[in-house]
């Protein structure tokens, strides 16, 4: 790679990137490097040993003496004498070496929600400098996570880096961990040469453990950074916002050539609403949005690994003055419940038949579209259901006509299946789960396409209960497959986790740092621990919370307005502000899509020229 001169010292670690992104660690190191200042001097240490000779010199013992010195007194033993006697004799002198003690310069960095985003580009930077600083001095770098228990890692392959950029959690940091850290630091001594902690809102620190202090923030018109480095005096620096493209290719560890792009386009996204979550089909092949400008959906099908082919996109229409109730899958095949002033009917759904509007009080339906209602739809090859939960906790569900036996409901009609719900979800490709609210406790059930409901299983108390979140498992087949209560307590969610019968651990409490927000809960097959979908205070980044450890998954540039979560396929998928739709593969830690849907329709572009 060839590299500008001023970037020659940090060849070794800006080898990890491709070219593209080199200006923005070209400007961060020119800014940072003059602020580092001195090493701190090494000490030396241990009892000298001999390295080879040195000089001659005129006195030492004798068996240091020059052999030509042994001859004067064999041949000329006289003035061997006289030598010895007025000190001329030549001896001589052997090298030493000090010993040198082991020195590290240890970096703990903040890895909390104060430091997302480009704070975290100026870590990266920073340890590059301090990695070279380490090799001018013959000593080692190690960096460790202040939030983590106190354990090091070295820097020197890219795979190193990536898991810096992964090891995030919402904790800021605490005194606690600064404790712990600063006592495994004195088992230390004296290996330790500096210690720099990085981070914002440091906890306080002693000069003979922390040797450095730097504060990462940003500035409060939020266009640059701030860097602050405490040693005997602050110095500081303005840091200007790196590219919003490249920052996210990187803080997504998308380097050493494996940088993403998003598949080309058959054609432009319809700019879609806002205000409506994107749909995602259970088989994950498919994501459905409300467009803006027409009376419909646009479709878009997922690219598989390494397509080439461009990006598959559909509109699908109804009749104007139809109002989408909640729209759904049935595999890739999209179904949606319209409503106009007399009739629901059932768009794309075979079996279905319109039927009269139901009265408030038995299914009460919101009046616009502000928000798509819970719905589920099993069909197999003799029935089919989809079932629709309201605003007031009414399950009902329309049934499929496959015969004309009596005890089976009449398509046609609406029907009740239950009351107090807080919950639907589709968890299996047969079944569908419900949480429901009976005399002030919890009861979880699924139920079939035929109807089938299985036996309750008690989950809780439903006091304080506002939102259950369900993880799609095969467990569903027989009980209970897990699902997770929330309970906000001084504005900041709780979670209780109630997993399957047969796990190991029965409930699991999860208390979310102040703006975090559960999106859904993940539990693969094969796994028994549970894992939950979190959205950041900021809007935008998500992360997993699982086994006590949150790795943040993906960040975007503009915040997200919303986001949905598919527990079948794994697959979250946002929509910012900016209209930007990206599509995440939880299970799989890849990026499915990223497409800009905000193309305006021609007819109103020359409205808008004319």
């Amino acid at each position: 790679m060839q590299l500008p001169e001023s970037l020659h010292p940090w060849r070794q670690w800006l080898e990890w990137f491709v070219p593209e992104q080199l200006p923005l660690f070209a400007d961060l190191l020119g800014r940072l490097n003059p602020m580092l200042g001195p090493l701190r001097g090494l000490q030396q240490g241990g009892v000298p040993e001999p390295d080879g000779l040195g000089d001659l010199q005129r006195h030492g013992p004798y068996e240091r003496l020059l052999s030509s010195e042994w001859l004067l007194a064999d041949e000329v033993p006289d003035e061997f004498m006289r030598r010895a006697a007025v000190g001329e004799h030549m001896f001589l002198a052997p090298q030493y070496r000090a010993h040198q003690a082991n020195r590290l310069i240890v970096v703990l960095l903040d890895a909390g929600p104060l430091q997302l985003g480009a704070a975290r580009l100026v870590h990266l930077a920073l340890l590059m400098l301090l990695a070279r600083r380490a090799q001018e001095a013959g000593a080692e770098l190690r960096w460790g996570i202040l939030q983590s228990v106190p354990r090091l890692h070295e820097l020197d392959t890219s795979a190193q880096l990536k898991c810096l950029l992964n090891a995030r959690t919402y904790e800021v940091v605490g005194e606690e961990h600064w404790q712990a850290w600063r006592v495994w630091l004195a088992e230390q001594q004296p290996n330790v040469g500096e210690c720099w902690i990085v981070g914002q809102r440091l906890p306080k620190t002693d000069n003979q453990s922390c040797t450095h202090r730097v504060q990462v923030h940003r500035s409060l018109d939020g266009q640059s950074l701030s860097f602050e480095l405490q040693v005997t005096t602050t110095r500081r620096v303005s840091l200007p916002m790196p590219d919003e493209r490249l920052a996210l290719q990187l803080l997504k560890g998308q380097f050493d050539g494996e940088v993403v792009v998003a598949p080309p386009l058959k054609g432009s996204v319809p700019r879609v609403s806002l205000t409506l979550l994107p749909v995602i089909a259970s088989a994950g092949t498919h994501v459905a949005m409300k467009m803006l400008d027409e009376q419909g959906m646009v479709v878009i099908k997922l690219p598989a690994a390494n397509q080439k082919k461009p990006l598959e996109i559909r509109r699908h229409l109804w009749k104007a003055g139809q109002v989408p109730l909640t729209v759904t899958f049935m595999h890739s095949t999209l179904g949606a419940v319209l409503s106009d002033q007399w009739q629901l009917s059932f768009w794309n759904m075979p079996g279905l038949k319109a039927v009269d509007k139901p009265d408030p009080k038995e299914l009460k339906l919101p009046p616009g579209t502000g928000t798509f209602q819970p719905v589920a739809w099993l069909r197999n090859s003799t029935t089919g259901r989809l079932f629709l939960l309201d605003t007031q906790g009414h399950l009902a569900f329309w049934a499929v006509e496959t015969g004309r036996s009596p005890a089976r409901p009449k398509t046609g009609q609406t029907h009740r299946l239950t009351d107090g719900v807080v919950g639907l979800a589709k968890v299996t490709k047969e079944r569908v789960a419900y949480v429901r609210n009976d005399g002030g406790r919890l009861y979880a059930h699924s139920v079939d396409a035929y109807g089938t409901v299985s036996p309750a299983h008690v989950i809780g108390v439903a006091e304080g209960v506002s939102q259950v979140l369900f993880a799609a498992s095969s467990r569903w087949r027989g009980s209970f497959g897990g699902c997770a209560l929330l309970s906000v307590e001084n504005g900041r969610e709780t979670w209780r986790v109630i997993s399957a019968t047969d796990c190991p651990v029965q409930m699991e409490r999860i208390d979310l740092a102040g703006g975090w927000k559960g999106l859904g809960l993940l539990l693969q097959e094969g796994d028994d621990h549970y894992c939950l979908v979190l959205l950041s205070p900021n809007q935008q980044s998500i992360a997993l919370y699982c086994d006590g450890e949150q790795e943040v998954l993906f960040t975007t540039s503009h915040a997200m307005t919303k986001v949905s979560f598919c527990p079948l396929s794994g697959l979250v998928a946002a929509l910012t502000s900016a209209r930007e739709l990206l599509v995440y593969s939880v299970p799989l830690r890849t990026q499915r899509l990223q497409v800009f849907c905000n193309e305006i329709p021609e007819k109103l572009k020359e409205g808008a020229n004319a």
